[in-house]
């Protein structure tokens, strides 16, 4: 699979939904909601090492809404504790309550079967979600969805179909609204003229770049015969924008990534990075290890013949502190490990971030180890054949 975003039609995250009856479903108390709201849903998330960069800018600028809906069935409670919508994606908060008669939850009982609907509107999009178990009888849950393929009205009705909670069979089915005002306050949207571009003999044309606080959208138009597109996207001084999915319809590419960020909130303009499509066999990998002795800098192989130089690593209480320089700007995408002896993967928590505008130097944030003489420092480099077509389309953002 080549190591560029690989080019994926999603279709629409359906879990299992069956009939049933609810017992109540209503909104909760101001109380109650209060309580759902200081729940600290996205740390649970950072504990499993799930990748939270967008989530920590729904957190520190207070993006999500509170909810307080309701459902109970078979003696269960489901709570709908706050809600992120902006347009291309969805971040659901909940919390699921079992009585207090019943014995411990296990990670079997923490689970949510369930089914989303936008009422009014089937755009394709690709979900996921995680549980937490917090207590004997309660466990929490997040849920993920990005929209790729259309622009979505700010205001909506989200139809939750609950039919299992763990092994229960029962019904928790809730009306979610949802409202982007607070993510389009925040986000503005390019309309580039005349930047058509040819490749593989298809005709594309750059319809509209929406910059806003989570997400940053690529939309392409499709004008004659589709190709599949790998594509990343660089601001003007060269930092990567992190993949975050997309989709495609017979006339349209929704290329998602992260957002500008907050050591260039306003870049001059940023360019789409366009790379043929190749097989396995065309990729050359390399695996590069060296040991973490605290001799400094650690030269490792980076992307596409660039090098990553590690120059530092704090060992904290609660976590470890990578710092390293790339050579290049694709060699910033390098994938990076630690291992304390072989087999034993320690993966980072999360996507390095850039922290010089004049240099491409960055920290990426580990789980907590302890330095030895065994601990190793791991780099995953590719590299494409001269002969690989590429082109890049600068998009002003004025």
């Amino acid at each position: 699979m080549s190591p560029f975003k690989k080019w994926i039609i999603v279709a629409t995250a359906v879990l299992a939904v069956t009939a049933g009856s609810i017992t109540g479903i209503g909104f909760v108390s101001p109380q109650i909601a209060e309580a759902l709201r200081v729940i600290p849903f996205f740390d649970y998330l950072y504990a499993k090492d799930v990748y939270t960069a967008n989530f920590k800018v729904i957190e520190q600028k207070q993006l999500s809404s509170p909810v307080g809906l309701e459902a109970r069935d078979q003696g269960i409670t489901f709570e709908m504790a706050e809600v992120y919508y902006d347009g291309i994606q969805l971040v659901l908060n909940y919390e699921v309550t079992y009585p207090e008669s019943s014995p411990p939850i296990t990670e079997q009982d923490a689970e949510v079967y369930y089914d989303l609907q936008l009422r009014d509107h089937e755009p394709q999009s690709i979900s996921t979600h995680d549980f937490t178990i917090t207590g004997d009888h309660t466990f929490v849950g997040t849920t993920r969805q990005s929209f790729g393929d259309k622009d979505l009205p700010s205001q909506l009705t989200l139809d939750m179909t609950i039919d299992a909670i763990g092994a229960t069979k029962g019904n928790w089915d809730l009306t979610i609204p949802l409202d982007a005002s607070k993510s389009k306050a925040l986000t503005s949207t390019v309309y580039p003229k005349d930047l058509n571009f040819t490749y593989r003999k298809s005709l594309y044309t750059l319809e509209k770049l929406i910059l806003g606080p989570v997400n940053t959208q690529v939309i392409v138009r499709n004008l004659y015969p589709r190709e599949k597109l790998n594509v990343l996207l660089e601001d003007d001084k060269g930092t990567l924008y992190t993949d975050q999915g997309g989709g495609a319809t017979n006339d349209y590419y929704y290329f998602n990534f992260t957002p500008l960020t907050a050591l260039n909130p306003e870049p001059a303009y940023v360019t789409l990075i366009v790379t043929e499509s190749l097989e396995n066999g065309e990729v050359k990998r390399a695996v590069d290890r060296q040991h973490l002795n605290g001799a400094f800098p650690i030269t490792l192989q980076g992307v596409e013949g660039g090098t990553v130089k590690v120059t530092s690593v704090d060992y904290e209480e609660k976590q470890t502190v990578v710092y390293y320089e790339a050579s290049q700007v694709m060699s910033q995408i390098t994938p990076l490990r630690l291992e304390e002896k072989e087999g034993q993967t320690i993966l980072p928590n999360g996507q390095p971030v850039r922290i010089s505008r004049d240099q491409l130097a960055f920290k990426l944030i580990f789980p907590p180890v302890q330095p030895s003489d065994r601990l190793k420092i791991v780099a995953n480099s590719f590299s494409y054949s001269k002969d690989t077509q590429q082109f890049r389309l600068r998009i002003p953002l004025q």
